[in-house]
């Protein structure tokens, strides 16, 4: 067998293509297996994930996958017998170089599913016993590899299936020559970016690659020459620091260098001390009093900085609120996102944000790197890594859903065992999944498969699926537990907006009752804005009250448009999260929808509880909340539409909106037309929006003239008189 994988890693080697090779079989014999294959490898050159690494070959544990994102080996050994993070399957797949392999243990494939994987407490909750985990997601796996031309096969008492490697290389081009580019994609994509620096502004750049194209280093390289250039501070951002850090390495590297592109660089601009080393601290990088920083996203939309470059890597981990917000404030501003990637897929992110560049930057530009860099085309790894683990998943084409109505689809909740059996259908429906949301990683499917709480509905016409639902079922926690969760000297896993409601908004009883979490809504992009998302949450809904549910339920990162549609679908606010998400730049928000007698008598209390803490929050840690998303949670308030002005409090308004007495002095009399004002938002949308930030959120007059564009605070007041003078001629 030995000589055998040899000449394999020969061929491949040949072709700089990689491969999957699973050993399958009793423990014992697959730690026999490896051994016997180990000296045609390099030791030095290999990783080994999980337990019972030999002395020679570098270990680590598998949630350490992803820091070695960039890094080359020449082979992977994943220990499945100490579990299976699918997180790191597939990040540590994208470290393997052309003419590598990936070296998978498992269990005999038809008895893997029911190995006690420590994996299985992530996906499980309160009090499901962890092997209660059904083992969907690894049978559909192990089918997968038994049937896959991508990978090849080692078990134990049958005879090796290896898969058909081309006889010979096929004609390779010829290696890209360039001091920095690796390829004449990256290379185009660096000249890229350097249009956005130099160019004319207001023209972004969205660049998107599959993983392993080199878009991150191109970042990096071409933050790099800029500073060469005479550009003084650049700024990176990110879902987090981490996530960058290929764009830190490569601009050093290139700097160190003292390498530039010579076709987009006036080299009379450069400065001659160009052998200067970078001086890299954590987020940080500098070259001659000129920086590369990161700043964090949230940091980001709280104080807008000023840059000569903006560089935003893995976009599609953002929201796109947020990505607009960045997009606004920046005149030069590069886009950079995965669209099929090792740790996740941002295909999300493609559809939704095009709208909004359309508008806001109609002369923006698209760039897809295509090019691998360090593996040949049509590479089976990557192949098998993609479909395994539903990378490449995506609802059916528009034509086939142009004609489709909500009425005439079929509510379908899906059995999950004949999901995985419907690999068509599963991959419609994680298809819609992943472009509903902003981060989607292999672990998600996992989840969605095997969580033992995880409830899958569907809209379906003639087997094309129109939306979907994935929800969560919560609650029904016994009493005994009530008091030490509302103190917080409980959690126990899952069970998000029962312990939030006990804890958080202090009412114990909540965990007793039973709810439906909604995780995601996805609709199909042909039939979006057509009422198939109410059609849904309607279906949904009926389905969950004729199952004795007390209420649904959601958690999200609040923006208006999102805070509309779950408003317009009955859905009221009952907390909001006191910080911004790092990642998002939102705050979180929980709303409910009562079902039951019990539910309706839940959210009523949770909903006083929330608008009393909601007002006292707003000056303090809640200043920084977007006022047009402060206006629209109050909308509807069925506690302030009903405030009664006496005719004191007329005179107030009256008097201050004509400019004959102080703001200070009639500021209780305009809190309360303002909050009536909310709950009828009839109209005079500017003016709740100005006197929100200077009544509730109590911002300093310097702050609210800035935010009215106005000179000053003489300015700031006379604009506050005519939005109370407005609102007093709708109201009274």
């Amino acid at each position: 067998m030995q000589a055998i994988f040899s000449q394999r890693l020969s061929r491949l080697t040949q072709n700089n293509h990689r491969e999957l090779v699973v050993i399958s079989g009793e423990q014992n014999w697959c730690m026999e297996t490896i051994n016997s294959l180990l000296p045609a490898l390099s030791n030095d050159l290999g990783l080994w994930l999980g337990d019972d690494a030999p002395d020679a070959i570098h270990s680590i544990p598998a949630g350490k996958a992803t820091q070695w994102l960039g890094r080359e080996r020449q082979f992977v050994v994943f220990n499945a017998w100490s579990g299976f993070d699918v997180d790191a399957f597939g990040a540590i797949s994208g470290v393997i170089e052309g003419g590598g392999v990936m070296l998978l243990l498992t269990p005999e494939l038809d008895q893997w599913s029911l190995l006690e994987d420590p994996e299985h407490r992530r996906i499980t909750i309160y009090p499901e016993a962890e092997n209660r985990v059904t083992g969907r997601y690894i049978r559909r796996l192990a089918q997968l590899f038994e049937r896959s031309e991508c990978c090849s096969l080692i078990r134990q008492n049958k005879d090796p299936v290896w898969q058909i490697l081309p006889d010979k290389a096929k004609e390779q081009a010829t290696p890209y020559v360039n001091d920095c580019c690796r390829t004449e994609d990256q290379d185009v994509s660096v000249e890229a970016i350097h249009k956005v620096a130099t160019g004319h502004r207001r023209r972004p750049l969205v660049l998107t690659a599959d993983r392993g194209r080199g878009k991150s280093a191109a970042l990096g390289i071409a933050a790099a020459q800029c500073l060469k250039h005479g550009l003084s501070r650049i700024v990176v951002t990110g879902p987090s620091l981490a996530a960058t850090g290929q764009v830190f390495q490569h601009a050093e590297l290139t700097l160190n260098k003292n390498t530039i592109n010579k076709n987009t660089i006036n080299k009379n601009t450069i400065n001659k001390n160009t052998m200067d080393s970078p001086v890299v601290s954590r987020g940080r990088l500098v070259w001659q009093d000129k920086s590369i920083e990161f700043l964090a996203p949230d940091e980001l939309v709280a104080n807008p900085v000023e840059c000569d470059l903006m560089l935003v890597d893995e976009a599609a981990a953002l929201p796109v609120p947020l990505l607009e917000s960045l997009l606004r404030s920046q005149s030069r501003i590069v886009f950079s996102s995965t669209i099929h990637g090792y740790e996740g897929t941002g295909r999300g992110f493609a559809i939704r944000f095009r709208n909004k560049l359309e508008a806001i930057a109609p002369q923006w530009r698209a760039l897809h790197l295509n090019q691998a860099i360090r593996w040949a085309e049509n590479d089976p790894l990557e192949q098998l890594v993609f479909s395994s683990l539903l990378l490449n998943a995506s609802p059916v084409e528009d034509q086939a859903m142009q004609n489709t109505t909500a009425d005439q689809c079929e509510w379908v909740h899906f059995d999950r065992n004949q999901l995985i059996e419907n690999e068509s259908m599963l991959t419609q429906v994680f298809g819609l999944l992943v472009q509903a949301h902003y981060r989607t990683r292999p672990f998600d499917l996992r989840h969605f498969l095997d969580g033992p709480n995880i409830e899958v509905y569907g809209l379906v016409d003639q087997g094309r699926l129109a939306g979907t639902i994935l929800a969560a079922r919560e609650g029904a926690i016994e009493p005994s537990l009530q008091e030490p969760i509302w103190l917080g000297q409980r959690r126990v896993r899952g069970h998000l907006i029962p312990q939030s409601l006990s804890n958080h908004a202090g009412i114990p009883e909540a965990i007793s009752l039973k709810g439906l979490r909604i995780l995601r809504v996805a609709v199909h992009p042909a039939v979006r804005r057509k009422g198939f998302g109410t059609e849904l949450l309607s279906r949904l809904s009926k389905d969950a009250l004729d199952k004795g549910l007390d209420y649904l339920g959601t958690s999200f990162g609040a923006t208006v448009d999102l805070l509309s549609f779950w408003q317009n679908n009955d859905f009221l606010p009952v907390r909001t999260g006191l910080l911004r998400e790092a990642a998002s730049g939102c705050y979180s928000l929980m709303m409910l929808q009562p079902l039951s007698e019990q539910g309706s008598a839940l959210v009523a209390e949770a909903r006083s509880r929330f608008y009393d803490n909601f007002l006292l929050q707003l000056p303090e840690c809640l200043s920084g909340m977007d006022n047009d998303l402060v206006c629209c949670l109050f909308s509807g308030s069925e506690d302030y539409h009903s405030i009664d002005l006496t005719e004191r409090d007329w005179q107030d308004i009256h008097s201050f909106s004509h400019g004959q007495r102080l703001f200070e002095s009639c500021l209780p009399a305009i809190r309360k037309l303002l909050l009536k004002g909310l709950a009828d938002q009839k109209s005079c949308s500017q003016a709740l929006s100005g006197l929100v930030v200077k009544v509730l959120q109590q911002h300093s007059w310097s702050s609210l003239a800035q935010f009215e564009n106005v000179a000053g605070k003489k300015q700031a007041v006379i604009r506050l008189r005519e939005y109370v003078g407005q609102l007093k001629a709708v109201l009274k």
